[in-house]
C-alpha cells in the first residue's frame, strides 16, 4: 500500500497541462497523485461523489488503475466554463457507447461528456434516480415531483423518461409508481423498483413492468416495501432486488425474481449495496443510519449460497457506501462516506478482501464505473 506523499505533474495525452493542488490530507490517505495514462485506452475508474444535498457539491474523481494513483474533482477541470460545474446530488453513472452519463438528482438533470469528461451536452429530468439502456435509448428513473421527504400523504407518481442518446432528447415518458428507483432491461422489458421513499410509512412495494416496443407499463409486481436496486441475471433470467424494509419493524432484505417462472423467493439477508461479476453477486449490508453491523460478502447466482468476505481494515470503514468489482482482476472497490459531510475514502482490495491501497475522494462517494 502507498503510503508516500508527493505532487508532481505527469503530461497527459487526454487531460493537457493540469495543475494539480493538494488540500488538506488524512495522514492515512494517498493524496491526489497525478494519473499518468500514456495513452487513450488506460483503464480508468470514475467515481462520483453525491455531496451533500443542498450544497452543490456533486464531484468525479478519476481513478488510474494501473498507476492506483487519482485526481480529485476533475469534471471542473474539463469543463472550466460550465457554471456551477456540476450541480447539486450525484446519483448515477453510466457509459453507453463513446458517451458517459452522469445523474445529478436535486439539480434535475443528466450532464453528458465523453468518456474524458468533456462535456457534450445536458438532459433535463427532474429528481432524476437511475439509468439504463438499450438499442440507442436511455431509460431514466424519475421521482417527477420535488424533494418532500416523509409525507404519507405525497400524490405525484414517477415516470421513466426515453431518451434517444444521439440527440439527446426526451422522446416518451411512461408513469410508473412512487418515487422510484433502480432500472434493469430483460429482453424487451424495462423493470422499475418504486421505493415510495418520500412516503414513509406508506412506502411502495413493487415493481413496474414496461414493454421497450410500446412503451406502456404492462404489469406492476408486488414484491416488498422501499425498493432500492434491481440488478438482472441474463444467464438465468432473475432479477435481484433489494427492499430497504422501513427502517423499524420491517428488515431489509433481498430477493429473486424468476422472470421464467414468476417466483418471488426472499433470500433472507439484506444487500443494501449490490454489484454482478462472474455470476457471483457481491454486497455489504448493514445499519446505514449508524454504521453498525456491517457485513460484506458474494452470493453465488448458481447455488444461492452465501460467502463472507473478510476486509483486513473492516475496522477502520465508518461508513460503507459503494462497491463495485472489477471484472478481469476481481479486485473489489468500496468506498466509505465517513460523516457525511468530509471527504470519503476509496479503498481497493484484491479479491480476498486483502488491503491494496486507499485514497481520499470526494464528499459521500457513492458510484463507481470503469472506463477504458
Amino acid at each position: 500500500m502507498k503510503t508516500t506523499y508527493r505532487k508532481k505533474i505527469i503530461p497527459l495525452t487526454i487531460l493537457a497541462a493540469i495543475n494539480l493542488c493538494i488540500g488538506c490530507r488524512h495522514a492515512d490517505v494517498v493524496q491526489d497523485t497525478p494519473v499518468e495514462l500514456n495513452d487513450s485506452s488506460a483503464a480508468v475508474l470514475y467515481i462520483l461523489n453525491e455531496g451533500n444535498m443542498g450544497s452543490n457539491k456533486a464531484t468525479i474523481d478519476l481513478y488510474d488503475i494501473a498507476a492506483d494513483s487519482i485526481i480529485r474533482d476533475i469534471y471542473p477541470r474539463m469543463n472550466p466554463n460550465v457554471v456551477k460545474e456540476l450541480g447539486d446530488v450525484g446519483n448515477d453513472i453510466a457509459v453507453y457507447g463513446n458517451k458517459m452519463y452522469i445523474i445529478v438528482n436535486v439539480s434535475g438533470k443528466i450532464e453528458v461528456t465523453d468518456l474524458r469528461c468533456r462535456r457534450i451536452g445536458q438532459i433535463e429530468v427532474p429528481n432524476c434516480r437511475n439509468i439504463t439502456f438499450a438499442a440507442g435509448y436511455a431509460y431514466v428513473s424519475s421521482y417527477a415531483g420535488p424533494v418532500d421527504y416523509n409525507n404519507p400523504e405525497y400524490k405525484q407518481l414517477g415516470y421513466v423518461a426515453k431518451i434517444d442518446t444521439t440527440t439527446l432528447a426526451v422522446v416518451a415518458t411512461c408513469t410508473v409508481g412512487y418515487q422510484p428507483n433502480g432500472v434493469a432491461i430483460a429482453g424487451d422489458m424495462l423493470y422499475v423498483a418504486n421505493s415510495g421513499g418520500y412516503m414513509a410509512p406508506r412506502y411502495d412495494s413493487t415493481v413496474s413492468v414496461i414493454s421497450l416496443d410500446s412503451f406502456e407499463e404492462t404489469q406492476r409486481l408486488t414484491v416488498a416495501q422501499n425498493l432500492e436496486s434491481i440488478i438482472y441475471d441474463s444467464i438465468h433470467n432473475t432479477l435481484f432486488i433489494s427492499s430497504q424494509g422501513n427502517y423499524n419493524t420491517l428488515p431489509a432484505e433481498l430477493y429473486r425474481l424468476d422472470l421464467t417462472s414468476g417466483n418471488l423467493q426472499g433470500l433472507g439477508f439484506a444487500a443494501t449495496k449490490m454489484y454482478l461479476c462472474r455470476q457471483k453477486l457481491y454486497f455489504y449490508s448493514g445499519d446505514m443510519l449508524t454504521g453498525n453491523n456491517i457485513s460484506y460478502g458474494y452470493l453465488s447466482i448458481e447455488t444461492l449460497q452465501r460467502t463472507p468476505i473478510t476486509l483486513s481494515n473492516s475496522a477502520e470503514i465508518r461508513m460503507p457506501y459503494s462497491i463495485y468489482v472489477d471484472e478481469e482482476s476481481e479486485d473489489i472497490y468500496l468506498t466509505d462516506a465517513r460523516d457525511y459531510v468530509t471527504p470519503g475514502v476509496l479503498y481497493r482490495y484484491d479479491k480476498n478482501g486483502t488491503l491494496v491501497s486507499k485514497h481520499r475522494t470526494g464528499d459521500i462517494p457513492g458510484h463507481i464505473i470503469k472506463v477504458k
